[in-house]
């Protein structure tokens, strides 16, 4: 027979263990919530219309969205994704800008990279969550933001530029996206060409932005781990060429690869489907290459991407096409 008296409940301990310390919260979209706070970006979005306008929300200031107030006092504390309507009757939903949207509206000292740009660094880059990454020649913070985010709280972003007023665009421009300081990011008043600080070293990726990249190599080989990543954004074809021959030279970057990212948008209507009127044409080349550890012949790199071409290709490279080359 099953014995149906109540099971008795252990005693409670005399001293209950202390609940762990929660971990702090990832900045960014994921701490921000549901809802807009004081210091939250925040765009403005109505059908049909082009990209919406963005603003970050302060206390009593007032947003004009083409003509329509809306006061910031009555936004903080909204839902995201709730649809308002202003005084003069325009109907808006409010939304978190995407990083790309952002990037183009917030304060710039400089050119930011494109999106098309930056997602070519991240994604042929390799660039990981917890990994420790160098960046030089910050500019505004756009690529900085992206590199963060991909990073993570448990990574490490150190961010060199030679500019003050560069440093200072891009940490305002970090704290706005992100809240407040990201705890992943140091900021360096520091020539890249001179050094890389023994304090930075230990890297799995160097990112440069910076119009002689060639003069980083001897830094970068000592800051890298073997298997690291060197990446270079440059604006001009010879500029690449000049870069990747220093690569080669080394003998320990044996694999190299260039990018150049063209892009259209497509309108996609009920009744006519056809490409936008302007296209994002040639505004630079993303360079990676991949550090081993020890030297495997100056031209291992050539010799490797000729491997990989058509029959007959390395020889009109060697002269014996109607092309002639860039030595």
């Amino acid at each position: 027979m099953v014995s149906t008296a109540p099971m008795s409940t252990p005693e409670a301990p005399d001293h209950p263990a202390t609940p762990p310390e929660p971990a702090p919260a990832p900045p960014g979209d994921e701490a921000r919530g549901p809802t807009f706070r004081a210091g939250d970006p925040c765009a403005f979005l109505q059908p049909g219309q082009p990209a919406g306008h963005m603003t970050v929300l302060r206390p009593g200031r007032t947003a004009n969205v083409r003509g329509h107030l809306l006061r910031h006092d009555d936004l903080i504390g909204r839902a995201v994704g709730d649809v308002v309507t202003s005084p003069q009757g325009g109907v808006y939903a409010l939304v978190r800008p995407t990083l790309a949207a952002w990037t183009a509206f917030m304060p710039r000292f400089a050119r930011a990279l494109d999106p098309r740009e930056v997602a070519v660094v991240l994604a042929h880059g390799d660039v990981f969550a917890g990994a420790r990454v160098l960046e030089a020649g910050v500019g505004s913070g756009g690529l900085t933001l992206a590199l963060l985010r991909a990073v993570g709280v448990g990574g490490r972003l150190v961010s060199y530029d030679v500019r003050a007023t560069s440093l200072e665009t891009a940490a305002g421009n970090v704290a706005a996206w992100f809240g407040g300081p990201h705890p992943a990011h140091v900021l360096r008043e520091q020539d890249v060409y001179a050094a890389i600080d023994p304090r930075d070293h230990d890297l799995d990726r160097v990112v440069l932005d910076v119009p002689e990249p060639w003069r980083v190599l001897p830094h970068a080989r000592a800051a890298l781990r073997p298997g690291g990543l060197f990446v270079a954004f440059l604006p001009t074809i010879l500029q690449v060429h000049g870069l990747c021959e220093a690569l080669r030279d080394t003998g320990v970057f044996p694999e190299i690869a260039t990018w150049e990212t063209l892009q259209r948008r497509w309108h996609v209507g009920r009744r006519s489907v056809r490409p936008e009127g302007d296209m994002s044409g040639h505004t630079g080349f993303v360079t990676v290459a991949r550090l081993v550890a020890a030297p495997m012949g100056a031209r291992a790199a050539e010799r490797v991407s000729d491997a990989d071409q058509p029959e007959g290709a390395a020889d009109d490279e060697a002269g014996h096409g109607a092309g002639g080359g860039a030595e």
